[in-house]
This record gives structure tokens, sequence and C-alpha cells, in this order.
């Protein structure tokens, strides 16, 4: 496992070692140029810089695992990140994060599935179809109006001709990609829907009337994630449905709530 991997599970992090991968690649190609003398290639490696001109020295850093305290290797918090060293430190960063450094926390997980199922049985699949399995599909689903009316349960207050259900199935068809991963992990705790779509999500997504004191365009919608349930009050406008929704989904994200 490598960037490669990583760039799946922290894009950010993946995009930042990259532009230090560059350094070493510069590095790489110096010293692997047999028309050059060693005096030659150390005074070129010392130039090396990147394409806004600032060499691996500006960057600053240290061998601490980045946004932590975590060091690398003994000492790695005074030792600072050079042309000379910077193989062993995108080794050591790409090593603690997706081997060392989880280490436990895996052997845990195996031991917990191996529970359930054994580890063996796992041969069978291909890592993207487990990855599938696990986190949803990547593959993304046309959200248009007729899915929509489908796949969507109105319960408790609302029913399948009811204006905010309408106005829902209006706002959910004009979604964007990534207001469409704000909601899925809003409404159902994953930015992702199973292998699928919608018709595999169980229980099935259901939107229920949410009773409020006063005016429902005043209130915000809320949800049980656990049993993807969606409480939406009754709306004036398709408008406001949408803000309201927008807002919760950006601000409630990471919030948990006993109702």
């Amino acid at each position: 496992m490598g960037l490669v991997t990583l760039k799946e599970i922290d894009p950010t992090l993946h995009s930042s070692l990259k532009e230090i991968e560059a350094f070493a690649l510069k590095k790489e190609k110096i010293l692997n140029d047999d028309s050059l003398t060693e005096d030659e290639k150390s005074n070129r490696l010392d130039k090396i810089t990147d394409d806004d001109g600032n060499n691996i020295d500006d960057l600053c850093l240290d061998f601490l695992l980045p946004g932590t305290d975590i060091e690398i290797i003994q000492g790695g918090r005074n030792t600072p990140l050079t042309i000379h060293n910077v193989e062993d430190y995108l080794c050591g960063v790409v090593d603690l994060t997706l081997r060392e450094g989880v280490r436990k926390q895996m052997e845990a997980v195996r031991a917990g599935f191996s529970v359930v199922m054994p580890l063996s049985n796992l041969q069978l699949f291909y890592a993207h179809e487990m990855n599938d399995l696990l986190c949803g599909s990547k593959k993304e689903e046309k959200w248009d109006e007729d899915t929509l009316v489908t796949n969507i349960q109105p319960d408790h207050g609302y029913n399948a001709s009811s204006i905010t259900v309408k106005y829902l199935i209006q706002v959910m068809s004009s979604f964007t990609a990534s207001e469409q991963r704000g909601f899925l992990k809003f409404v159902t705790g994953s930015p992702r829907l199973p292998v699928g779509g919608f018709k595999s999500l169980h229980p099935r997504l259901t939107v229920v009337k949410k009773s409020v004191d006063g005016n429902p365009d005043d209130y915000l919608p809320s949800v049980m994630t656990c049993v993807n349930y969606l409480k939406l009050p009754d709306y004036s406008t398709a408008a406001i449905l949408r803000g309201k929704l927008l807002t919760a989904i950006r601000e409630g994200q990471n919030s948990f709530h006993l109702s």
C-alpha cells in the first residue's frame, strides 16, 4: 500500500504528499543521471525546487505525522525534512497512516469480523467490491423524480400527494453531486447509497411530518439516521424547504441529539 491507496482514504493528505513526492522524483532523476559527477549531483540536489521556486526546506516540516504530535521516527520532532531524507519521510507517513499506525485497530476489526464470517470467505471479493459492500457504491444513481417517487416512503402525516413531499422530491432531483452526498450522510449516516441504490436502503427512506409550535417555515428538519427517517416540517414553498434542508445538512452533520 502506498500513495495510491492513501488517495482513497485521505485525499487531503495524499495531495500534500504528492507535492513532497515531486521533490523525491526530481532527486531520483538527478541521482540516476550517469552523465553527472558526484559533485554535480550534490550541487543540483541542493537546488531542487517546486514549480513555484520553493525548495523543500521552505516547507518547514519535521518528522511528525501531519496534523498530529506523533513522531514518524525517534526524535522526529527535532528532525527537519530535507532533500536528503525525503524518501524516509514519505515512507514513514504512509506506514503510520496505512500500516503500523492502525495495526491494533485493524487486528480488532479482523477479530470482530471473524466472529460473524470466516475471513477466508473474503477471498471471494475484489478490494473494490468489499469497499462497495461496506462503504456503499461509488456509482452515482440518477436522482430523477420518478426514481425518488418510487423509493421515498411518506408516512405519519404525509402521503404521496402531500405538497411538502412533492417539494422535497423537486428539491432532491435538483441536488448537485456534493449536495446528494451531504443529504445521504445527514439522513442515513453514510455519504453513499448501498449497492443497488435507493431500493437497497433498509429501512426505506421515510419522510414524516414534523410537528412544530408555530410557523413551520421557522424550523429545521431533523433525522433518525438509524432508520433512515427524515422529519420534515410542512414548509410553504420548495425554496424554503431547500434552504432549511441545506442548512440542516451543513450544520447538523456532526450533531447528535435525543428526541
